[in-house]
């Protein structure tokens, strides 16, 4: 179910939780605003931050509706899907003033790799699901599919030290609580949905965790998120990894931050 907002576009939010951390310097851009972000405005920081780097770039398009029905005797065009759209055109359709899609779309500036194999490997199944000539999407998704979307909405990545990563699987959370207090590792929201949960005053509702090893110092640095991004994009290439949605950690790390 949707998320009905009842408050606009406000600068500072930031400030309001600490859960924004990662993406507290990209929304401070826009605290001059004092409203939401265009999609243009949008294209201009990725082309800044992310495209500037060498990374593929991406424009946020306004997302248009159609006027009628899609005619059902023509066959479907994988590339006027959403996923096909950001693979095979470079573009992400976005809703104006709505936080769910300014959340995702800060999610491609953030993770820009990770975001980029994540729905990649989501426009290979959907393909591989459409035979020549399909008239109708598969009426349900697979079970690949819903931990993919799982992990893109509600994901969190657990950054943790070496000597630390191969015991999280089965910790308990006030043992990983002591962990992230010592400094041992870094919770980080990738979930754009996680945010809009924020912003209406409702708890996070997570939906899975990964976990990323790296060494201890690395926690510590300026370029954590961008080792973190490379790490998840890996990840989420991986056809062994993201395969079932039961396997993700659950509402665990909910007072962690």
């Amino acid at each position: 179910m949707a998320i009905v907002h009842t408050r606009g576009f406000r600068p500072q939010l930031y400030r309001e939780s600490p859960w924004y951390a990662t993406i507290a310097p990209l929304l401070a851009r826009f605290d001059d605003l004092a409203r939401f972000p265009t999609q243009s405005e949008l294209t201009a920081l990725h082309d800044e931050l992310v495209a500037a780097r060498g990374l593929p770039a991406l424009r946020f398009v306004e997302t248009v509706k159609p006027r009628k029905r899609p005619q059902r005797h023509l066959p479907i065009d994988p590339t006027t899907l959403y996923e096909g759209r950001i693979l095979e055109r470079g573009e992400v359709p976005t809703r104006s003033d709505d936080w769910h899609d300014l959340f995702n779309a800060l999610a491609f500036i953030t993770f820009p790799r990770a975001k980029r194999a994540l729905h990649a490997r989501q426009y290979r199944v959907l393909k591989s699901r459409l035979p020549e000539g399909a008239l109708r999407l598969p009426n349900a998704r697979t079970r690949e599919q819903d931990a993919l979307a799982l992990f893109d909405e509600g994901g969190i990545c657990i950054a943790a030290a070496h000597e630390v990563a191969p015991e999280l699987a089965d910790v308990d959370d006030a043992t990983l609580r002591g962990w992230l207090e010592r400094g041992a590792v870094r919770v980080i929201p990738f979930g754009h949905a996680l945010y809009e949960h924020l912003v209406a005053g409702l708890p996070c509702p997570f939906g899975a965790a990964h976990v990323v090893a790296l060494p201890a110092d690395a926690l510590r640095r300026d370029d954590l998120l961008d080792r973190v991004d490379l790490a998840l994009s890996q990840a989420l290439a991986d056809p062994h990894a993201f395969l079932v949605p039961s396997e993700a950690r659950g509402n665990a790390l909910t007072n962690l931050a």
